[in-house]
This record gives structure tokens, sequence and C-alpha cells, in this order.
């Protein structure tokens, strides 16, 4: 090596000092990712309850998945694609099909064990002294019409009664597609799964935000006679003499003490017409409602699951006999 050769190169230690600062900043850089990463894993966020695509009722939960999920909730969709805390495989004496929106499914934040479907179950074993199942065939953003062919296509039939929740605005929302709702249908990326989680959630919000819908009402009353028709005649359609229905209408919270709208009027009436058994909560929620017992506007927290369990139990338990 000449003289030259050796003022050119770098000194070993300048060279480790470069090093070092990359090292440092690249840390630097990477380190509120990182933390922001580990909060969010944390808060239940990475692992979301992956959805599938399909022609007849649009989206439903993919089978054989168990996740925990916001709050420290167990999220479990059996083989059946179904919401249940067991398979609805297992050996029991009676069955029972929940089919609704997103207050039946009673997102991730609700475990398994808070959920009214669940909790119908359990005061139904202590009621009539027979073992019962629930599933949950329920997701956000169903319609009446999903519902429908939901129990029309379904991969169940073997349920001894079938109870479809309903809030008024599902009679309008169509066929309801998966492009319009948060979900997803493959594991979000790593590393950063929970930021991939969050980041997509925000831009899915924003877009909504920056491109608001204007609607128009003038044919609603029209359209969820239809859809609540399409309803009751996949009911029909799958219908056994052995089997039980139950239609339960369910109020949301700005429709409490009497404030029902024109819809819900109108589809309280449709269903009492139908010929089918129904349960209208409004009177009760109205009577029962308290701070916490709502999530939001529209879906229930525990105590809500807990009061809609007790009442769609005590209507159910008449129709099986004690043993």
């Amino acid at each position: 090596m000449t003289a030259g050769d050796s003022a050119a190169a770098p000194p070993a230690r300048s060279r480790l000092k470069r090093a070092v600062f990359w090292l440092v900043l690249v840390a630097l850089v990477l380190a509120p990712v990182v933390l922001a990463e580990i909060a969010l894993r944390g808060a239940g966020l990475g692992n979301p309850i992956l959805y599938y695509t399909n022609a007849s009722y649009r989206y439903a939960q993919q089978p054989n998945q168990k996740q925990v999920r916001l709050r420290g909730a167990s999220v479990t969709i059996d083989g059946k694609g179904l919401r249940a805390v067991r398979d609805w495989t297992s050996p029991v004496e009676r069955k029972i099909l929940f089919v609704g929106d997103s207050v039946t499914w009673a997102g991730t934040y609700i475990d398994d064990h808070d959920t009214f479907s669940h909790g119908v179950c359990t005061r139904l074993d202590k009621a009539t002294g027979n073992s019962f199942l629930c599933g949950s065939a329920s997701a956000n953003g169903y319609g009446t019409d999903n519902m429908a062919e939901r129990i029309r296509y379904m991969n169940v039939d073997d349920e001894d009664a079938i109870v479809v929740t309903l809030i008024a605005p599902d009679t309008v929302r169509g066929l309801a597609d998966a492009e319009g709702q948060f979900l997803f249908t493959n594991r979000p990326p790593g590393p950063f799964r929970a930021l991939w989680e969050a980041t997509t959630f925000a831009a899915w919000r924003t877009l909504r935000l920056l491109r608001p819908l204007a609607r128009r009402d003038d044919d609603d009353l029209k359209v969820a006679a239809r859809s609540l028709d399409n309803l009751f005649s996949a009911l029909r359609e799958r219908g056994r003499p052995s089997r039980r229905v139950l239609i339960v209408l369910a109020p949301v919270r700005d429709e409490l003490g009497g404030r029902e709208s024109e819809l819900t009027r109108h589809v309280r009436a449709a269903l009492a017409a139908s010929g089918f058994d129904v349960l209208d909560l409004h009177a009760d929620v109205s009577a029962a409602a308290t701070p916490g017992f709502y999530y939001d506007a529209m879906h229930l927290d525990v105590a809500g699951h807990r009061f809609y369990a007790e009442r769609i139990a005590r209507r159910l338990a008449p129709l099986f006999a004690p043993r």
C-alpha cells in the first residue's frame, strides 16, 4: 500500500463512528414504529377475524378461527363459520341458530361468553334442564337481504330454533357487499400487522369522510316491505315442522322512549302480520337502558347483551319442555 492509498482510506475508528451513527439513526426512526406496533397489539389489533366473499349472502367469517381482540375479548369462529363457544357439531340436545347484523355479531370488543347469543343458551340450560348450543351466523353490515340469503344457502340444517335479530335500518340496506365494509379476507402482512390494520381502518374512514354520500329516503317503506318479504320467504323455504322461529326487533338508542321512526313503525307492522313469533324489545329496552347498556348509538355493551339474553331466553323457554 502506498502513502497515497493510506491517506485516502478512512481510519477504522472513523468507519466505526459512521456505522454507529447509522445504527442510532435507524433505531431512532424505528423506535416509534415498534412501540406503536407493540401498543396496538396490546390493544388487540394485528390479527383481525378473516372473512370470505361469495355470490349469495356476499360475505361471512371464515371457519376455524380464534383471536383475542379489543378489550381482551376472545372471538371464536367454529367449523361451520358460526361465532360460538363450542363447535356446532358438538353433541347436545338442542341447537339454536342466530342470524343478524352487527348487533348480534357483537363485535370483537365483546367476549364470546358475553354475547347474547351465548347467554340465551346458558339461561335455557338452567331453565329447561336440556343442553343447548348457540351459534351466530351474523356479520357487521348485514341487511335483511343478507340474512335471507344466509338462511337459504348456509351449511346448517339441524337447528331446533332460529332467532333472527334485526333493527329497522337493516331492511333498507339491500344486499350489502363486502366492498362497503371494513374487513379482511387475508391476514395483514408483517412485520407490523397491527399498524397495517390500524392504518387501513384510518384510510377507510377517511375515504368515507372525504366522499360523503347523500341519501334520499323516499322509497324506504317500499324497500323495507320487499326486503322483509324476502326474509319471510327464506324462513318458510328452509322451514321444518319441528323448527321454531323467533324474530327479534331491536331498538337503536335514539329510538328509545317512544321515538320510533316511521320506518320502525312500518317494520313492526309487517312483522306482526308475518305469522312468525315476534319479540319487540323497544319498550323493554326503553325501561331498562342505563349508561353502559349501549356501546354506541346502535351496538350493545355487556349489560345490553345480558338484558337481550334474558329476554330472548324467557321467550324461548316455553318452547322447550323441561326434561
